[in-house]
């Protein structure tokens, strides 16, 4: 029952009007209740939602909005000193570097200002207490006074680094100003070193730390990270919640101890683990790792982990190890753990024995590896998403899935590929998940050369969009490299208005898109991109979409006597797929939902689905992803902008 707008704006009642009012009062107007509630919701939704509907909701939530900052240094460092002006207050900083001559200067620069927020903040600590005994006149001003200093000059509590940046010579001198992080995330495409045990005691409040080193580069931890763990009275417990590393290369020794004083831990992932640090595997011993004994010390530790992970980059866990890292070590009731974590390019047979074995709770898989891995025509991710209706978030951004799975009417076949031979082994088939909200993905062609085709572009963006309609995190990558008349070039999808991109307009929930990894020169034009800003686009770009698309009638009329033709050749069948994942028997029993989504998908990889899509969009009361707040399109980096800010960065 909607609750009506007075009482939001004044939740709690005078006397008078209470005893006017119905005796049974409302669930928002117990401040326990309103305080578990916001417990759950997101940062963005409590500063752009909740804080605004009254004075009450703003105080209880004040603690929880965390302002946010971004410094890029790839796209316009002058940006820089706007950041810096801004940084008092900010709860959250995200310093995205490359390898630019200025980066060095830069990080001079934010340790400056780091450093006299910090002595402010401790200046106006002190004040504060020596203000504590005025009388009680000025009680309600010194509050107000002590809550905007609080509001202005709070620390830093979450940090992201990105890039090429050395972060064994650049952490250690704003250590003393990150007291009071309660999360870091470096992501180092650098051979870099850092001091775990530094860091853990100079941020005593850190709660998650996620570490990783980025394509092929290594991150050293060496230990001892904590020199005095075996004496539990000189090592006080760490409130860390999730502890995630990747690509790093440490001592064994050093890990178990700090899990022996962690012991609110619930998320452990060691991925990717380095015996030799590939910089210099002549000089550097190799590190040996034991997973057996690291699973008997974990389990020693009864730690409450919801979610574990732990692979070696050239060690493979045997079945029996895989077993017990699935179904041993994470302490939760039969049938309730729904996040899984492999190392690998995609999924093996024994993986798929295991996960069959719940397949009705699993909500979360994340298949990661080293480089990008190209999946074959009887891959066991394929056949797991036409299998698993009830995943919801799918992470892996290294596994490159054939866009002919995605080709149910085998438009494809004839046009760019072979209509004998391999490609009748690729079985297209649709996913169960409908109501998948995190899809990060890579993809790639049985011919690379093709895959920068509008084709490939329409069947991808096409497909995404009808089958996974709930996606709120969307990211598309594709492979790095291809070889076309013996020369190498990076394949990129066709983002023009031919490709098919405004296909995904129809995401309607979506709130983070990134498609590829790094820089990529693409020739956009304005008319191209403006439609995700739908109240921003002029009747300009409007009327040169209409013109472009006039322009497609000879395509639309060669496309039509191409589907007859295919029809022809390949039989009514042929449009639905006759080498499915399902055969024409399971077919018949196909649920209701997957056949009307079938019949969604009739146009699935023609161009006139997007001129279907254009005439949509042409109308007044058309709006574009009305959630998304950040969009990274063939950039460095995870940083993303907004809409409008992306557009102005291609375009200009």
């Amino acid at each position: 029952m909607p609750i009506p707008q007075q009482q939001l704006r004044d939740p709690i009642p005078s006397t008078s009007r209470a005893t006017a009012t119905s005796t049974t009062p409302s669930p928002l107007k117990i401040p326990e209740v309103l305080d578990h509630i916001f417990s759950y919701v997101d940062n963005h939704s409590l500063c752009q939602s909740a804080i605004l509907v009254c004075r009450q909701w703003y105080w209880m939530n004040r603690h929880r909005v965390i302002r946010g900052l971004i410094f890029d240094g790839h796209s316009d460092p002058r940006k820089l000193n706007k950041v810096l002006t801004r940084l008092p207050g900010a709860g959250r900083l995200c310093w995205f570097t490359g390898r630019d001559v200025n980066r060095d200067a830069h990080w001079v620069q934010l340790r400056k200002v780091l450093k006299r927020n910090h002595d402010q903040f401790l200046q106006n600590q002190i004040r504060q207490y020596q203000h504590v005994d005025q009388s009680s006149s000025d009680e309600e001003l010194q509050e107000d006074s002590i809550t905007k200093r609080a509001l202005t000059d709070s620390p830093l509590r979450e940090l992201e680094i990105i890039g090429d940046i050395d972060i064994g010579a650049s952490l250690p001198p704003i250590l003393p100003c990150l007291y009071a992080l309660t999360r870091l995330q470096l992501e180092l495409s650098c051979n870099t070193t850092l001091q775990m045990g530094q860091l853990l005691k100079a941020c005593p409040l850190l709660k998650d730390v996620h570490v990783s080193a980025l394509s092929t580069h290594c991150l050293e931890l060496p230990g001892p990270w904590f020199p005095f763990v075996k004496e539990s009275h000189k090592q006080r417990p760490l409130r860390l919640l999730s502890l995630v590393l990747e690509r790093v290369r440490l001592p064994q020794y050093s890990l178990e101890d700090l899990l022996s004083i962690t012991p609110h831990l619930q998320e452990l992932k060691i991925i990717g683990l380095f015996k030799v640090n590939p910089a210099l595997p002549q000089h550097d011993p190799t590190v040996q790792y034991d997973p057996i004994r690291f699973f008997q010390h974990v389990r020693a530790l009864d730690l409450s982990l919801r979610s574990f992970h732990f692979s070696i980059r050239d060690q493979p866990l045997t079945t029996s190890e895989l077993r017990e890292m699935m179904f041993d070590i994470v302490h939760l009731p039969p049938g309730s753990r729904g996040e899984w974590t492999f190392w690998t390019a995609d999924l093996t047979p024994s993986m798929l024995r295991n996960l069959n074995e719940v397949p009705n709770v699993v909500t979360t898989l994340e298949i990661l590896c080293e480089t990008i891995t190209n999946c074959g025509p009887d891959s066991g991710l394929h056949r797991y998403l036409c299998a698993s209706p009830h995943l919801m978030h799918l992470r892996a951004p290294k596994t490159a899935y054939l866009v002919e799975h995605l080709d149910l009417h085998q438009r494809l076949r004839g046009r760019y590929l072979p209509a004998t031979g391999l490609a009748q082994t690729v079985r297209p088939g649709i996913w169960k998940c409908r109501n998948l909200q995190t899809l990060h993905l890579a993809f790639h062609s049985r011919r690379d050369s093709t895959l920068s085709s509008p084709t490939n572009a329409r069947l991808i963006f096409g497909y995404l969009a009808r089958v996974c309609p709930q996606l709120r995190d969307l990211a598309i990558f594709t492979t790095e490299s291809c070889v076309l008349n013996n020369r190498i070039y990076a394949p990129v999808l066709h983002m023009r208005l031919q490709g098919g991109f405004c296909l995904l307009a129809r995401l309607k929930w979506l709130e983070r898109l990134r498609i590829g990894s790094s820089e990529r020169l693409i020739a956009y034009k304005s008319w191209d991109l403006k439609w995700m800003v739908t109240n921003k686009h002029s009747f300009t770009d409007r009327r040169q979409r209409r013109k472009i698309v006039g322009e497609w009638d000879e395509l639309l009329v060669e496309e039509e006597k191409q589907e007859v033709l295919r029809i022809q050749t390949h039989g009514q069948s042929g449009s639905r797929g006759d080498n499915s994942i399902a055969t024409s028997a399971a077919a018949l029993k196909e649920d209701e939902g997957t056949a009307e989504v079938r019949k969604e998908l009739d146009n699935l990889g023609l161009l006139v689905d997007v001129k279907a899509m254009m005439e949509e969009m042409d109308s007044d009361d058309f709006q574009c992803w009305k959630s998304l707040r950040k969009i990274s399109l063939y950039r460095d980096g995870e940083v993303g902008l907004r809409p409008d800010q992306e557009i102005q960065r291609l375009t200009s």
